[in-house]
Parts: C-alpha cells; sequence; structure tokens
C-alpha cells in the first residue's frame, strides 16, 4: 500500500490546487452539456529508439449534432526503456462555438513536450505522463494569435480482466485523471480544465484496441466565470504498427 499512495500522491496534490484556485474565483455561471469524442491515436516504432506519435479526435456537442472541436496531432517518440519514453511534436485545434455560454471559433497551433512514466503494481499498469505545451490561440475576428502556456499531468491505471497482462484477445478496464494548468502573462485563470475518465477496453492484437467509455470533463472559460460541466461519450480506437522490420 505505501507504494501505491506514492503513485497517488502526486496526482492528487495537483487536483487538489486546480480545485483550491477554481473555487477562488467563485464564478457565477455553469455550462452543462453532454458530448461525444471520438479519438483514433497510433505509436508506431521506427528503431528500437525512435518512433512516431499520430492521434486525431473528432469531438461533438449535444452527443452528436452539433461541432465541437477537431484535433490533429503529430509527434517524434524516443523510447529510452520499457519504463521511459518522451516526446516532442505538433498539434493542431479547431473549435466551433457549442454550448448555452460558446467561446467563438478558434484555431489553435500548439508544440508539446512530454515525458512518460510506467510502472506496474501487482496486475495494475500504471502510468504518469507529464505533458508542457506552448499555445497560440486565434479568436475570430483577432488580427492575430494569443500566446499562453500549458502543463499537463496525467495519471492513468490500466487493469487485466484475464491473467496478470494485458494480452491480444482479452478485456481490461482504463481509468485516468488529468488536470491541465495554464501560466505565462496572458493567463488570468491557472486551472484550465480537469479530465476524469474510465472505460472498458479490448486488445484485439498486438497492434489494435478500443475502448468505450465515459469522461466528466471540467472546463474553465477564458472570462474567468463560466465553468464547463460535461458529460461525455468516449470511444476510442488505438492502432500501433511495428515498422523495424524484425
Amino acid at each position: 500500500m505505501p507504494r501505491f499512495y506514492r503513485h497517488c500522491l502526486l496526482p492528487f496534490g495537483l487536483l487538489t490546487a486546480s480545485l483550491s484556485a477554481r473555487a477562488q474565483t467563485a464564478p457565477p455561471r455553469y455550462d452543462r452539456a453532454f458530448q461525444a469524442w471520438y479519438n483514433y491515436t497510433g505509436d508506431h516504432q521506427l528503431t528500437d529508439f525512435w518512433g512516431v506519435h499520430s492521434e486525431a479526435q473528432l469531438r461533438r456537442a449535444d452527443l452528436l449534432p452539433r461541432r465541437q472541436q477537431l484535433l490533429l496531432r503529430l509527434g517524434l517518440n524516443q523510447h529510452w526503456s520499457d519504463r521511459l519514453q518522451t516526446a516532442a511534436g505538433y498539434t493542431l485545434l479547431r473549435t466551433y462555438p457549442y454550448g448555452e455560454f460558446p467561446e467563438g471559433h478558434s484555431r489553435e497551433h500548439r508544440s508539446y513536450q512530454e515525458v512518460q512514466l510506467a510502472d506496474t503494481l501487482g496486475r495494475l499498469a500504471l502510468g504518469h505522463r507529464f505533458r508542457l505545451e506552448q499555445r497560440w490561440v486565434r479568436a475570430q475576428g483577432e488580427a492575430g494569435p494569443t500566446f499562453s502556456n500549458r502543463a499537463r499531468y496525467q495519471f492513468s491505471v490500466q487493469l487485466p480482466l484475464q491473467g496478470r497482462r494485458v494480452e491480444p484477445k482479452e478485456w481490461y478496464l482504463a481509468a485516468y485523471d488529468e488536470v491541465f494548468v495554464g501560466f505565462g502573462r496572458h493567463v488570468d485563470q491557472p486551472f484550465n480544465q480537469n479530465r476524469l475518465y474510465g472505460a472498458l477496453g479490448r486488445q484485439f492484437s498486438r497492434a489494435a484496441a478500443a475502448e468505450l467509455g465515459y469522461m466528466y470533463h471540467v472546463k474553465a472559460h477564458d472570462d474567468g466565470r463560466t465553468f464547463e460541466r460535461n458529460h461525455t461519450l468516449y470511444v476510442a480506437l488505438t492502432y500501433d504498427l511495428d515498422l523495424r522490420g524484425k
């Protein structure tokens, strides 16, 4: 148990700090919505050390009828060991008006750097992901983009439902919590968002897996007065290719 507490201490502390910052702003209004996010990710091994990350997300408001966001991400991975991986890359994000208090159209160009740590605790596979992002966001009607920084931390858990590790043609449970904190001269509201996620997954092969889950998504608007509290249907497909030619 002490080892488990060590894994949980950091995410709990970050989440507490973010909620404390949120409480101090005392926002007067909340936007509640139902969303559907459809997500594809692929980590493709080029050599024992280098790999390519690809990702696409289609996010819909009111479950399906309205556009919310389109995200495209491409990165370069570095595999230092079975437990340590780093990455850097680029993200394009297009946001459309949605919800009771819409923020309007915007286009975001983003660079990122991250560190991923993997560990096990009995049958549990544990993951820590630290990500830094540099964001250039241009809202509709603005002459140029606004620059800001953001830090993200995700703690994830995966539990196989058969055996000690997830193998092809087996089911598993997955969960994570991720907190987003903005910083820099153009950031008035440090707490940006939090995502709490749980899912049932199926590992179809060494390369392919899928998850069907639920996410409780809390997001702060830039005005510092509005917070979204979204219930999100999450559908994820993972397809990892090994291109090393072994």
